[in-house]
């Protein structure tokens, strides 16, 4: 593991028990430990850390989009996909745990929700002429990243399968909508 690394995941353990703005830049370096021009080697600063985790997890997000969909959002097995999703989530369980349910970060949610919205107009091309597509289309996102915090917030209150069950039964009822 190179010092990058160790840098970021020292950071999601030290950002699962407290705030980002109370991370600092010298109490992150005692913590790795690593000097501080090797931090800043890498990182202009704290939130540069944080915009990496996010910036992994949504590429790892997609790829697993475009793996499952080749390219085809609208013929895609959604049932395998939402398998696969589940798994990348359950695979970055702590970063995605920190982000959503220990400290929400908001810019990460809304990131998040914009790829699923792309997401939605790629699959359902025919919605972009729905009246009320903005609408619609946020409505889908809060639905399923909110499906996902709540699995993860509660992972055995339901379980995984029912939580996918769960997404496709509100995917399926807002598509029905346009």
């Amino acid at each position: 593991m190179d010092a990058r690394d160790a840098i970021r995941i020292k950071f999601m353990r030290i950002y699962e028990r407290g705030r980002v703005d109370r991370i600092t830049v010298k109490g992150l370096c005692a913590a790795v430990p690593v000097a501080r021009t090797t931090f800043y080697a890498h990182y202009r600063n704290i939130d540069d850390v944080l915009l990496e985790v996010e910036d992994g997890l949504l590429a790892g997000l997609a790829e697993v989009t475009e793996r499952v969909s080749g390219g085809d959002l609208s013929n895609m097995d959604f049932a395998d996909f939402l398998d696969q999703t589940f798994g990348f989530i359950r695979e970055r369980w702590h970063d995605f745990h920190a982000l959503l349910v220990d400290q929400p970060d908001a810019r990460f949610v809304a990131r998040w929700k914009e790829a699923v919205k792309a997401n939605f107009a790629r699959r359902y091309p025919q919605a972009r002429m729905h009246q009320n597509w903005g609408l619609v289309a946020e409505m889908a996102a809060s639905a399923v990243i909110g499906a996902y915090s709540w699995w993860m917030e509660h992972p055995d209150a339901a379980g995984i399968e029912e939580a996918k069950r769960q997404v496709e039964r509100v995917t399926a009822a807002i598509v029905s909508s346009l």
